[in-house]
């Protein structure tokens, strides 16, 4: 029996990629493995009861929640008195120092954070532009002490060697991510309904999901959409889902100085649930972003029987294969044309969304948690050499 700790601060709160992966990974793991014992690490309650709570987990919250504290200071004494045998960082971070022969694996998604400014522009929001320079500062330093990488792609992987050359090829795993699976399709006419009463949605739109991030590509999508109204005359709506400050961001001026900021509506984070009538109602699913480590969302709309158009860069192609249209996310002309092919050709629409819901049957959380699970297996059996964590 081996004693995993697990790194499960993102599970719990602002679960959006490592949250949802940590989750989804402890989850599965919970449903595969009664032999291991596992203690899961938060820095705040579990308010929504989201951890499994099976015997063989334990859920232990750390004080003080500061970020830099909690991981480089608390978390390691924490490990040591729990007499671990792995500790699995989920987060891109981890620990430069560990006390005792407590072996480390760690989870790195993407090293956008080690890519010049002029290759991924610099973010507006203080807390990412400070959560860059952590990772950057603690990412090449702790890869010294880990045994095995997990990454989510083999863009991952090849970006990952790219950029920490002492990393060798054969310590890292690439393990895939998936779409839940209450991503699937819905009575339409309900969504519709739905949407129309909590978001006031009516008629048909084009989905996308925005951000403050330059990498989300939100302007792009918004001026494309604004030339598209006005040039070819299109029909739908713009709904673009997961600003929570939408008013403050410098593309809104774009939006309330066009005579179509009617037809363009924001959102904040929205629940899974109404995420999945989203999908369902919508035409396609636009995701032009520069950069992804994996890229889930375009599994979801896929999930749901949406046409998707997305990036011919980074991991995506990778992940979508043919299922989807790709353009160019930097060329705006290539995302009009490839939206207005979509919204005129329901043949091409109809091909893309039978190859869809094949791609999606490729990917799991189950297969996730055992390909992590042998991981865990084989570093501590020796498979995998071990590096040594403290010094």
């Amino acid at each position: 029996m081996l004693i995993i700790g697990i790194d499960a601060r993102f599970a719990v709160h602002n679960r959006r990629g490592i949250g949802n992966y940590t989750l989804k990974l402890i989850q599965n793991l919970a449903e595969i493995d009664s032999n291991n014992e596992y203690i899961l690490y938060i820095d705040r309650d579990d308010l929504e009861y989201v951890l499994p709570n099976q015997r063989n987990f334990k859920i232990k919250k750390l004080c003080p929640s500061n970020y830099l504290i909690w991981e480089q200071f608390v978390l390691p004494m924490q490990a040591k008195k729990d007499n671990l045998d792995i500790l699995h960082c989920t987060g891109n971070t981890a620990p430069l120092y560990l006390y005792g022969k407590i072996t480390l694996i760690l989870t790195i998604q993407d090293v956008m954070y080690l890519k010049p400014y002029f290759i991924l522009p610099r973010s507006t929001s203080l807390y990412q532009r400070l959560g860059r320079i952590y990772r950057k500062m603690i990412v090449p330093k702790a890869i010294k002490h880990v045994s095995r990488v997990i990454t989510i792609s083999n863009f991952s992987k090849k970006d990952i060697m790219e950029h920490i050359p002492s990393i060798k090829e054969d310590s890292i795993s690439v393990i895939y991510l998936a779409a839940n699976n209450s991503f699937k399709v819905v009575n339409k006419d309900e969504a519709i309904t739905k949407l129309k009463e909590k978001f006031g949605i009516n008629g048909s739109y084009i989905l996308a999901f925005g951000g403050i991030d330059p990498r989300k590509n939100t302007e792009l999508i918004i001026n494309m959409f604004i030339e598209s109204k006005r040039k070819e005359q299109i029909n739908e709506k713009l709904v673009i889902v997961g600003i929570p400050n939408w008013k403050q961001a410098k593309f809104y001026n774009i939006v309330q100085e066009s005579e179509y900021r009617d037809d363009i509506i924001f959102t904040n984070f929205v629940s899974e649930e109404d995420l999945v009538l989203l999908y369902n109602s919508a035409s396609v699913f636009l995701y032009p972003s520069l950069y992804e480590g994996f890229g889930i969302p375009p599994l979801e709309a896929m999930a749901c029987g949406v046409p998707v158009i997305t990036s011919n860069t980074t991991s995506i192609p990778e992940i979508v294969g043919d299922a989807a249209l790709l353009i160019n996310p930097q060329n705006g002309e290539e995302l009009k044309e490839a939206l207005l092919t979509i919204l005129n050709d329901k043949n091409l629409r109809y091909v893309l969304i039978s190859r869809g819901f094949e791609q999606v049957k490729k990917f799991s959380w189950q297969k996730m948690a055992e390909k992590t699970l042998e991981v865990y297996n084989s570093v501590y059996r020796g498979v995998i050499p071990k590096k040594k964590t403290s010094y």
